[in-house]
């Protein structure tokens, strides 16, 4: 019927409970398509009921005709299993395929078969994998052709786009291979994740953005999830006893948090029994709520926070974060302020107030005089702009001291920093004087300050937040607040340690390359710019064919990563170098590729394609590609996730580093880090609410030096930053608790700053709470699904709407959904 075009419902009967009973009785006409979730494959082949029982189902299977009633197998997750049947390991798929014809004739009334099978391997098994649905969908219809056959199958937002690892899932392939398919879109936030959307809006675009291209939308249910997460955000798991933080519930058990009927306190006192209002998420059309929670702030919500932290926006999210570390001055009383031009100078040197910049032979003098004899620093301002211009010598009153740099991560390269000339120096009341003179040609000289005190170190910032616990009013109409005292809880997002930077190259400043700091060894290289952009560094590419480098030629031990486009006319190799090393994708050979020169070295299998023209610009297809080179020894590594791929041994070269390629390609991001510091983005501190400090995030780790002044790291034996701790970091945010502080009070306002100590962390949300307990909840309400099963038929035109699963939805949901039966 044209009126039910897109609007199919599908559910399984997974939950057993009354509810689903109850659903079944009232709104059966409602839904066109039901999984009997009774039957689990085993990794023999075998297939057992188990769950629901078939005869407890009879009675609507008898009444609902219109139903499309199929028999699900499921493995229940089980890799073990998908790995068997799919391998037809001892005989596994062969026995499959013929249970499925017994379950059959055992209920001829069937409709089908709905397969669910989950969690098997990666990209490298899709062919094998398609074949065992291929196989699964002739035998049934070998067997009966009007029976049908519906495939559970996971999120996918390309060809090994899985959230989950399940890559061995291509939609383009499987298609042929069922009736319909169930996408399971909802999981993205699970247990053991950070709290949101179990199915945001961006990865459902993703998802069926990328499903209607490749498969018939036709046949497509579009998965929601009747189900939420209740995240415990006041101490650890471990500490809860828990595995994760997460608690599944269903849409009632919700309205039970949301009404004031449950606590932390196993639903009894000492913590109050409170209501609490739902918040909307507009973004992705679903509601949340913080149960116990008496104040929270995101990160943008600062009273006041200092560079480098920036304000940024992701997916909703509002953070402060840095991106690089900055230097933090403070020089007490100044006596004399001097500029950049001196009194007199000799050989090459160019001058003016601002700086002063010396060549051959250059050298230049400064007076200045102090009122009064005393105790003094005496601080100089320099500026390093490149590897090689790395090298000055300062005297005050004869006594010199030599300024150099020759730490390739050094983070002040190309800025201008402060430095101590003298500290504490006892001077004399009149005229001193002060002598620059060449160390390296380039050396820039900003001016100096005689002052009290002068200190310096790097700075990643801080932020402070106000809170403001207020009492809230429980379910006897009381004005209640903790009962033990507050706690206070920082999401944060914290990243492993990467390679200590020496270059970051988005293309995105407006002269993108200068060439005083790039040179083009062959070929033709130029950048590409969004104009149209409001943006201040609108998104950029660089293009171009033959080799571009930095304009240095004595790099030796570095880690180089890029992230390259191929464009649609692109054939032959393109990747990065040092020296005669060459690591490169060869898109003929679909191959990572390891050179010496002209001798092949190492290699590995993989698969990337072009972009359109038309997609170039707007969505490119980027594949990251990277090379760490210690000495002779060679990493590749590969993927957003960047994975190793192979070692090799080649001479230890020196020479020019960059990108290189055949023909035409397109860049858009060429990053240059030290191949033996790292720079981890972890630690944070926080002062809090009562006054007292804390430390978080600090990994331990082993076989590495440290380095305090700047927080990096250095390996003292050849390994993966991962060998160096036992502990990993989160790739998703994470949570970090105070102590219980009893002495915070409702209705008085307090100060919380965290001072990051790392860049690259991102502060996300503050959460004030009952110690006793206090969290994050999610859940679908009648809105929310209503919303998403009107976008899978008007906006992506697919079959309908599939829902995990029947008994845990709002029941008034079905109100809102069309008959499926006149």
């Amino acid at each position: 019927m044209e009126r039910l075009k897109g609007k199919k419902i599908m559910v399984w009967t997974f939950m057993g409970n009354a509810r689903m009973y109850e659903a079944l009785e009232k709104y059966g006409d409602r839904i066109d398509t039901i999984g009997l979730f009774s039957f689990k494959v085993r990794a023999t082949g075998e297939i057992v009921e188990s769950g629901v029982t078939i005869s407890s189902m009879l009675p609507y299977i008898n009444r609902y005709r219109h139903i499309k009633w199929l028999l699900t197998i499921a493995n229940d997750g089980a890799n073990s299993i998908f790995r068997a049947l799919r391998d037809n390991t001892n005989g596994a798929q062969e026995l499959f395929l013929s249970e499925l014809i017994r379950i059959m004739k055992k209920y001829p009334w069937c409709d089908g078969i709905d397969i669910d099978l989950e969690r098997g391997d990666d990209y490298s098994t899709h062919a094998e994998s398609t074949t065992m649905f291929k196989n699964i969908y002739n035998t049934i219809k070998a067997y009966d052709s009007s029976k049908l056959m519906n495939i559970c199958l996971p999120g996918m937002t390309s060809v090994n786009g899985s959230v989950g690892g399940e890559n061995w899932c291509v939609y383009g392939d499987l298609d042929p291979y069922c009736d319909t398919a169930s996408i399971m879109s909802y999981g993205m936030a699970w247990s053991g994740s950070a709290p949101g959307p179990v199915s945001p809006r961006s990865w459902l675009e993703g998802i069926y953005d990328y499903a209607v291209t490749v498969m018939n939308p036709d046949k497509i249910f579009f998965g929601m999830p009747a189900y939420g997460w209740n995240w415990q955000i006041y101490d650890t798991p471990e500490n809860l006893g828990k595995a994760y933080r997460g608690t599944s519930h269903t849409y009632y058990a919700a309205k039970y948090w949301m009404t004031g009927v449950y606590n932390f306190t196993d639903d009894a006192p000492p913590q109050p029994f409170i209501p609490v209002v739902a918040y909307w998420d507009d973004d992705n059309k679903v509601p949340w709520a913080l149960p116990h929670v008496y104040d929270y702030m995101e990160g943008r919500d600062a009273t006041r926070y200092s560079y480098p932290l920036l304000s940024a926006s992701y997916n909703g999210r509002q953070y402060l974060t840095a991106y690089g570390k900055q230097q933090k001055l403070a020089f007490g009383t100044v006596y004399v302020d001097h500029d950049a031009m001196p009194d007199s100078y000799s050989g090459v040197v160019s001058v003016s107030n601002s700086v002063t910049t010396l060549g051959d032979e250059g050298a230049a003098t400064y007076h200045f005089t102090l009122a009064q004899a005393g105790t003094y620093d005496v601080a100089v301002k320099l500026g390093f702009p490149f590897w090689d211009k790395n090298n000055i010598h300062i005297s005050l009153d004869g006594n010199e001291v030599d300024f150099s740099e020759n730490r390739l991560w050094w983070p002040y390269w190309r800025t201008t920093f402060w430095a101590v000339l003298k500290k504490g120096v006892s001077l004399s009341a009149g005229t001193h004087t002060i002598t620059i003179s060449l160390g390296a040609k380039g050396v820039q000289f900003y001016g100096f300050r005689v002052c009290s005190s002068f200190s310096e170190e790097p700075t990643v910032g801080e932020a402070e937040y106000t809170l403001a616990p207020r009492h809230f009013k429980d379910v006897n109409g009381d004005m209640v607040g903790p009962a033990t005292g507050f706690k206070l809880t920082l999401e944060m997002l914290r990243r492993k340690a990467d390679s200590a930077l020496v270059w970051y190259e988005d293309f995105r400043d407006d002269n993108p390359l200068p060439q005083s700091y790039w040179t083009t060894l062959s070929g033709e290289w130029s950048v590409w710019q969004d104009t149209s952009s409001s943006m201040n560094r609108p998104y950029s590419q660089l293009e171009g064919k033959g080799q571009l480098a930095w304009n240095y030629n004595n790099f030796s031990d570095i880690h180089l990563r890029a992230q390259i486009i191929f464009p649609e006319t692109f054939s032959g190799k393109a990747g990065v170098f040092i020296g005669t090393i060459y690591c490169c994708f060869n898109y003929d050979n679909q191959r990572i590729e390891l050179y010496e020169g002209s001798t092949l070295k190492g290699s590995y299998a993989t698969s990337f394609s072009k972009t359109s023209a038309a997609n170039i610009r707007s969505n490119p297809s980027f594949y990251t590609l990277e090379i760490r080179k210690r000495g002779n020894q060679v990493r590749v590594y590969s993927s957003a996730s960047n994975t190793l791929r192979f070692t090799a041994t080649c001479s230890d070269v020196t020479g020019y580093a960059g990108i290189r390629s055949d023909n035409k390609v397109h860049c858009q991001l060429l990053r240059l880090g030290d191949a033996w510091t790292y720079e981890p983005y972890e630690r944070f501190d926080v002062l809090m609410p009562d006054g007292t400090f804390k430390t978080y995030g600090r990994l331990s780790r082993s076989n590495c030096s440290w380095d305090d002044e700047f927080q990096v790291f250095t390996l003292t034996a050849d390994l993966e930053e991962s060998a160096t701790r036992s502990e990993s970091i989160s790739l998703d945010y994470d949570f970090f608790h105070s102590d219980m502080m009893p002495s915070i009070q409702c209705g008085k306002d307090y100060s919380v700053t965290i001072i990051p100590r790392d860049i690259n962390i991102w502060i996300s949300r503050l959460f004030l709470g009952d110690g006793d307990g206090f969290s994050i909840l999610y859940y679908q309400d009648v809105d929310s699904l209503v919303y998403w099963a009107n976008e899978a038929a008007y906006r992506w035109k697919l079959r309908g709407m599939c829902m995990w699963s029947l008994g845990q939805e709002d029941l008034r949901l079905w109100e809102w959904l069309p008959k499926q039966i006149e």
